[in-house]
């Protein structure tokens, strides 16, 4: 995520902190605490706000830094570290892969021990004025390894443990307290109305004190009042009263639980199923229609109690269908889902969850990637998408979901749902190219195949997986892959699973230098192919192979293969690999000296994959487009080219991002 432009910002910087609170009491004490500590830091600024759930040390933080947003003109590092969930807490390694990517290193040059990654990030850190927002901390080893080695950054952790081992790197501490009667009074009634409040100011009192002082709570007290404009005050705080005692008044975790208790009781039923339903979901935030599947309701009806949801606090709105929870609510309603459900029942959950996710992939795979036979099928579970931007646009929106649904099937071994998963991811792949990911995703894949004896659908995984290692450089590993599924295709006897492995031994052959060999594998695919009657395989295989003619200088060759590839592609309606063949095409034209033609050809290309929203082909002839118009004479448009190319690379981690720096 990036943030717009400003007045003396670049174009583009890293900005992964959610939105500041709508609310908040201001904290002038803290606020000004953490300018003191600010101020007076020599280096790196490091400090760690802990407190307990609910307190809005989260809160505290965003306002200030967004305060501060102009001090850090290269942008703000964001994680939700997940100390406070009932699943492990976030690995730092994936963590530093994040942000590694986010300011611009290529995945490739990516390390996989963690002290490696620790490192590359102190090096990538070094020079920045940058700040880093680490949230819901687990532990000072979760932590740090995140820590940047810039003199100018400013570190943020928050956390329910003070963490003091981080004094050792230069941490200051803020301890958050619950606010002051006077202050959870004052956000009571910015919550609840100040007619309302007033008119009862002693219960006002009783239900601010019940609240222990804590943010959260307050917020879902003053949402059940919204609800219930005719409800007493009076008859309000003895509800509360009934969950806490003077004695406990000093547990504000206690307390939070009261108040959680109280608003749950005042649910409907419905309401309070779904919101058990939530504390079964997978992922990070959910959408009504998933809800709705889950629980086998109309959607208009779910949506009803979504809406009590919302107007008790239990639920949050951040986009159109798109609901969340804070961290402390959601480990409440998990909580409440273990005990309130039989296993069966969050089992029978969970898995309608997977499968409505899974047939929402394939959906958008379907219109993604239109031009290839799947094994996987729909059961039409949910609606169709309108078009492929509108697919690819629900699949980057919901990717850490897609990823959570993905983690839950392998734990629980749904292996029909994780090889389906996999083979549904390859078209936003194909476009995107997040190998580091996507390399775990496609082993799995493999992994659920064998063990439910899909010999075909496990080569077509296998080969996936090939791809991605020969798009990282592993030639060697693509090879044993390839090699794998060309036997089980041999065994199965299916010839579109060998043509298959062939094609993609071909692509790591070339990848080693071995040219002639990448052109017999090229040969015999496409053969195959042909005999098969698969006209799209059999273009796929002849633009490889004048691919490699041409880098064999053999460009009369290579334009009979190439041509004859575009003209196929065009008839079968591909956009994307009619765009490809030219481009290798228009290469040609430029290496005999018709720069002019092959500009030409190129920009209608780029016109071409711009329509199609498809970063990685985007960059590709964006990269080749502008290697000529600097080859001839055009420095500013080439200039151009590769810059934006290179943004694109990096941003999709790929590996060329260091071609073209060079």
């Amino acid at each position: 995520m990036t943030d717009p432009a400003g007045p003396g910002f670049p174009a583009e910087r890293p900005w992964q902190v959610p939105a500041p609170p709508a609310v908040f009491e201001a904290r002038e004490r803290f606020t000004a605490e953490l300018d003191r500590l600010w101020s007076e830091s020599t280096g790196r600024h490091l400090v760690v706000v802990s407190g307990v759930g609910g307190v809005g040390k989260t809160s505290l933080a965003l306002d200030w830094l967004y305060g501060k947003a102009a001090e850090f003109p290269q942008g703000i590092l964001y994680s939700d570290l997940g100390g406070a969930r009932e699943q492990p807490p976030e690995d730092p390694s994936e963590v530093l892969y994040g942000f590694l990517t986010a300011l611009g290193t290529s995945p490739a040059e990516i390390p996989m021990s963690l002290d490696q990654r620790a490192a590359a990030f102190r090096t990538a850190t070094a020079s920045r004025r940058i700040a880093v927002l680490l949230d819901d901390a687990a532990s000072v080893a979760q932590v740090r390894p995140l820590l940047p080695a810039g003199q100018a950054a400013v570190v943020v952790v928050t956390s329910r443990w003070r963490l003091t081992d981080l004094g050792i790197d230069g941490a200051q501490f803020v301890d958050l307290p619950p606010l002051t009667e006077p202050q959870a009074r004052e956000l009571f009634e910015r919550y609840a109305g100040t007619e309302r409040v007033r008119s009862d100011p002693p219960a006002a009192r009783e239900i601010a004190a019940s609240c222990g002082g804590l943010p959260l709570a307050l917020s879902l007290v003053a949402a059940r009042l919204r609800t219930r404009p005719r409800r007493s005050l009076a008859r309000e705080a003895a509800a509360y009263g009934r969950w806490t005692s003077s004695e406990r008044a000093a547990d504000k975790a206690l307390s939070l639980n009261a108040i959680f208790e109280v608003v749950y009781e005042g649910l409907p039923q419905s309401a309070a199923r779904v919101y058990l339903a939530c504390g079964v979901h997978p992922g990070p935030y959910f959408s009504t229609e998933a809800l709705a599947a889950a629980l086998s309701r109309p959607a208009g009806a779910v949506e009803d109690d979504i809406d009590e949801l919302i107007e008790a606090n239990l639920l949050s709105e951040t986009g159109e269908d798109r609901l969340i929870q804070h961290m402390v609510l959601r480990s409440d309603a998990r909580t409440r889902a273990a005990i309130s459900l039989s296993a069966d029942e969050r089992d029978r959950l969970a898995h309608s969850f997977a499968r409505w996710y899974l047939d929402r992939v394939l959906a958008a795979d379907e219109v993604i990637h239109p031009h290839r036979a799947r094994f996987a099928s729909r059961e039409a579970r949910s609606k169709d998408f309108a078009g492929r931007a509108d697919g690819l646009a629900w699949w980057r929106d919901q990717l850490p979901v897609i990823r959570a649904v993905f983690a839950l099937a392998a734990e629980q071994e749904w292996e029909d749902i994780v090889w389906q998963l996999c083979e549904a991811s390859w078209g936003f792949f194909l476009h995107h190219r997040d190998y580091q990911s996507w390399i775990a995703t496609f082993e799995r894949g493999v992994l659920a195949a064998t063990r439910v004896h899909l010999p075909l659908v496990q080569a077509r995984l296998r080969c996936q997986l090939a791809f991605a290692y020969a798009g990282l450089g592993w030639y060697g590993k693509a090879a044993e892959e390839n090699v794998v599924a060309l036997r089980l295709g041999q065994r199965e006897d299916d010839g579109p699973t060998q043509a298959t492995a062939l094609s993609q031994l071909g692509r790591a052959a070339r990848g080693q230098g071995d040219l002639d060999g990448a052109l017999d594998f090229y040969r015999q695919a496409a053969d195959l192919q042909e005999r098969l009657g698969i006209p799209r395989g059999v273009a796929l295989c002849r633009r490889r192979q004048g691919e490699v003619l041409a880098k064999l200088g053999r460009y009369s060759e290579a334009m009979i293969e190439l041509t004859a590839a575009a003209t196929m592609m065009a008839e079968l309606g591909d956009a994307a690999q009619h765009a490809r063949s030219v481009m290798a095409l228009a290469k040609i034209h430029a290496a005999e000296g018709r720069a002019g033609d092959a500009i030409a050809r190129l920009a209608d290309s780029l016109r071409t994959v711009r329509a199609l929203d498809s970063p990685y082909y985007t960059a590709e002839i964006l990269a080749t487009l502008g290697e000529i118009e600097l080859q001839n004479g055009r420095e500013k448009e080439g200039s151009g080219h590769l810059a934006e190319a290179r943004t694109l690379y990096a941003e999709l981690g790929d590996p060329r991002t260091v071609e073209l720096g060079d």
